[in-house]
């Protein structure tokens, strides 16, 4: 939530003029004649997705923490240097876990069997889709899993397009805030205060923490696949007003 104090000009074109902001702790400090109004406005819009994320990760299981350890680093240090290059992606290391596990998980009349297992997860981001999904078929040819593969909106259009819909909300808020005065009989319009509700951001992909399991073998790992769609955005202005003859 931003809380914008207006005390200079908020101007978007000729839309707006300009607004004096006085402190008005109660009611009883408003000018003799004059109205609050709390007012709001909303503004939708169906943006395309253009930023594809793949959440990945690297499993593996020994008896000791040392060579369990030492395959995850050297995988790892050959996603990273297989990743860079790559131009189009961003790539981002995620948690690093090594633990004991029992296989017999503490079943009666069943000695412990335990072993170590760990994981580290991957993150790549790009939106050259094709670089992207071919670097993640030769990362799961070197063992890798997918936890997650899924288009979003990126922070820069994402940001873009917030501005949009702020103006156009701004706007509508001085139409209502104009047509309140009209009908109750003021002449004057004055925004106090304006708070912006952006929404909430989209969540980025987690790290999704799975069982062992034994994979059968592949002759040839196909490239994924995978198709952007569109994420509704939205945002909110509040505002009091202050109208007035």
């Amino acid at each position: 939530m931003r809380s914008v104090i207006l005390a200079t000009v908020l101007c978007l074109g000729s839309a707006l003029t300009t607004v004096q902001a006085q402190d008005y702790k109660t009611l009883l400090d408003i000018p003799q004649g004059a109205t609050l109004v709390n007012l709001s406005a909303t503004e939708r819009a169906d943006v395309d997705q253009d930023l594809l994320v793949a959440t990945l990760r690297y499993e593996a299981q020994k008896k000791q923490p040392r060579p369990l350890q030492n395959e995850i680093n050297t995988v790892m240090a050959k996603a990273l240097a297989a990743a860079r290059q790559v131009a189009s992606v961003k790539t981002a290391t995620q948690a690093y876990q090594v633990y004991q596990y029992d296989l017999n998980q503490g079943k009666r009349h069943l000695p412990p069997d335990t072993v170590w297992r760990g994981q580290q997860g991957l993150v790549l981001k790009g939106k050259q889709a094709d670089d992207l999904l071919e670097l993640v078929a030769g990362l799961q040819e070197l063992g890798f899993s997918m936890s997650d593969l899924s288009y979003t909106v990126s922070p820069e259009l994402l940001e873009e397009k917030r501005e949009s819909l702020l103006e156009a909300a701004l706007i509508k808020l001085r139409a209502k805030a104009e047509r309140t005065a009209l009908t109750i009989g003021k002449r004057k319009t004055d925004f106090l205060q304006i708070d912006v509700d952006m929404g909430d951001r989209q969540p980025p992909p987690m790290l999704r923490s799975m069982a062992m399991a034994e994979a059968a073998p592949v002759a040839e790992m196909a490239a994924p696949v995978a198709a952007p769609g569109q994420s509704e955005i939205t945002l909110t202005v509040t505002a009091t007003a202050l109208l007035s003859n």
